[in-house]
């Protein structure tokens, strides 16, 4: 849906998206996890690490790490202007975090139909990628109403 608009109406898109993200995803609000940018296929979120963030051995719990990836990969997916769901994800921890600030990088890599998959690239404040991603979504027929995020 994206591709027939102007690059001015695409922007709009984006920010509007930006926006229903940073606010209605509920956990991600009280995680502190938010968009930062958002293209066509891709997008970039941030967290940074607090007490909350934190499992018994005081580095980022797997779950905030997921999630903070799982955001970058709905606002991805979604980015194309029709609902997208994920239906499958794994992770890979490759480095402990413990403080600083996160940052996930999503990226699509193949689209098919309403299936399309991505990988999501996590680095602390150094770059030094502390997980990766892979997700898959199913694109649904219906169109983001993002008229209240304007």
């Amino acid at each position: 849906m994206t591709a027939q608009l102007t690059d001015a109406e695409r922007a709009d898109r984006f920010a509007r998206l930006k926006r229903f993200f940073n606010n209605r995803d509920r956990l991600c609000v009280a995680l502190g996890i938010q968009v930062t940018d958002i293209s066509l296929g891709a997008a970039t979120t941030s967290m940074t690490i607090a007490e909350m963030h934190l499992n018994g051995a005081d580095v980022a719990q797997g779950g905030a790490i997921f999630t903070l990836a799982d955001l970058a990969f709905g606002a991805a997916a979604n980015s194309h202007g029709t609902l997208a769901l994920g239906v499958n994800a794994s992770i890979a921890y490759t480095k402990a975090a413990t403080t600083g600030s996160l940052t996930a990088h999503a990226r699509e890599t193949a689209a098919s139909g309403p299936l399309a998959t991505y990988v999501v690239e996590v680095k602390n404040q150094e770059g030094e990628t502390v997980a990766t991603f892979q997700g898959t979504a199913y694109r649904k027929r219906e169109h983001l109403d993002l008229s209240a995020w304007g």
